[in-house]
């Protein structure tokens, strides 16, 4: 990608490289947005929503918003306030462009992914199952690298891989004490009080291959940590309410996303995992989930 203005947690290359090998380009603008028609009004953090407009198709915050050509090639940001860029660019590089991986061949998935040379670890749940804990702790007690804690990205072909989106994870202050992380590591997030992004690690310069999909259950009563392998509806059914699709109105882009995560779960171990919601019990669900990385192990 190019860009004319610093976009957060990405690792800009020099300007004439990023230029030359550019398949997406965004401009700034400090123009109102266009009104669109309104396609789905998203109910998530920044209320996002998606307007037609055109051939083009327009995310909206507020009086803030990013235009996509039908290409999904070139992104016009526009920004009235000065003062809303920092939440505008987050929102673009969190939000709209894992969306817009998709128009890119791209599947992206509401987990977290992480992972060292022998390859990746995908963990889905819903919100508040333990994604970014687990995926912290993982990352603290291994040096594994940490791809995303959100938004992340897939490639399907012959074999599934891990690609780079934004990397870290993000915490509260509940967490950073219970993992005992050091403020050198942390920075504060724009937006969120309280919380704090967690960057051990550069994040991965090329694809890894996809070698185990986690899906985080609820915690257990007792002390055990259980970590079990899954196979059935019941897989399909978890990894696609967690799909992030670029117009949830497309019933042919659903369908398609829904077709090719089924493969990519026929192709790659799914286990479930559970354990008490207790900081002390995190080096041993570490000690579990560490052989899965091996895709032997699986």
């Amino acid at each position: 990608m190019s860009s004319s203005f610093p976009l957060p947690f990405l690792v800009a290359l020099p300007a004439t490289n990023a230029l030359a090998i550019a398949d997406i380009h965004i401009e700034l603008s400090f123009d109102d947005l266009p009104d669109g028609r309104l396609i789905h009004q998203s109910a998530g953090r920044y209320g996002l929503a998606l307007h037609s407009f055109g051939s083009d198709w327009i995310f909206r915050h507020r009086a803030t918003g990013v235009r996509v050509d039908a290409t999904g090639r070139r992104l016009a940001c526009h920004c009235p306030q000065p003062s809303d860029l920092p939440l505008l660019a987050e929102i673009l590089v969190r939000r709209i462009l894992p969306k817009l991986c998709y128009l890119h061949g791209r599947l992206p998935i509401h987990a977290a992914t992480l992972g060292d040379d022998a390859g990746a670890l995908l963990l889905l749940g819903a919100s508040s199952s333990g994604k970014s804990t687990t995926t912290a702790a993982l990352a603290r007690n291994l040096g594994w690298r940490i791809f995303s804690d959100d938004m992340s990205i897939l490639d399907d072909g012959d074999r599934p891989l891990a690609l780079g989106g934004v990397p870290g994870v993000s915490l509260w202050q509940d967490a950073v004490d219970g993992l005992d992380i050091s403020a050198a590591h942390l920075s504060p997030m724009a937006g969120y009080e309280g919380k704090y992004a967690y960057r051990p690690a550069a994040g991965p310069s090329a694809p890894l291959p996809l070698n185990a999909i986690i899906l985080l259950s609820a915690a257990t009563d007792d002390s055990a940590i259980r970590l079990e392998p899954l196979a059935g509806p019941e897989v399909l059914v978890m990894i696609c309410s967690q799909i992030v699709p670029f117009n949830p109105r497309d019933p042919v882009e659903n369908a398609d996303l829904m077709r090719r995560f089924n493969r990519v779960a026929a192709d790659v171990p799914v286990f479930a995992l559970s354990y008490p919601r207790s900081y002390a019990m995190l080096p041993a669900v570490v000690d579990t989930v560490a052989p899965l990385i091996d895709r032997r192990a699986a």
